[in-house]
């Protein structure tokens, strides 16, 4: 690790986002409202991974965490992705890191409108990170996060 202007910042190895392609998404979907299993914290985040990878990040996850219309709740997304926390599962699939989260970013926050896993997902964008609200995208200051990944 090194400091640079008193931000703390890290060098790691990481596949390179394409990020022109993660603009133009959240530009297509900045206005799109929160509806579970369509358009939630998840499927949000996993399809930013599409647009920047050419694969999402829980795409296995994706018929995993709901049934009938309905999320299950935590103790049965406990069982079914082996972890206590959504912290613990999203450490199985991505590099999680402890320094400033580059562009693209998976990140968390317990400012937002948390549903059932008690944070909400989004991405990273520099200075702020997105996530899906009932009107749309919601920007939020990057102090705001609380755990970031990055795909290794």
């Amino acid at each position: 690790m090194f400091k640079s202007l008193g931000v703390e910042r890290m060098s790691v190895a990481m596949k390179h986002p394409n990020l022109d392609m993660l603009n133009k998404y959240i530009a297509e979907v900045k206005n799109k409202p929160f509806q579970w299993f369509e358009h939630d914290c998840l499927t949000f985040t996993n399809n930013a991974f599409k647009q920047m990878y050419g694969k999402g990040w829980a795409d296995d996850w994706l018929s995993k965490y709901h049934e009938n219309g309905e999320p299950f709740k935590r103790d049965k997304l406990r069982k079914i992705f082996n972890a206590q926390t959504i912290e613990d599962a999203i450490d199985q699939k991505l590099q999680r890191i402890d320094f400033v989260p580059p562009k693209g970013s998976l990140v968390l926050t317990d400012k937002a409108r948390q549903w059932v896993i008690g944070k909400a997902m989004g991405i990273a964008i520099g200075n702020d990170a997105i996530f899906v609200s009932d009107q749309g995208l919601n920007a939020m200051p990057i102090e705001y996060i609380t755990d970031a990944w990055i795909n290794p």
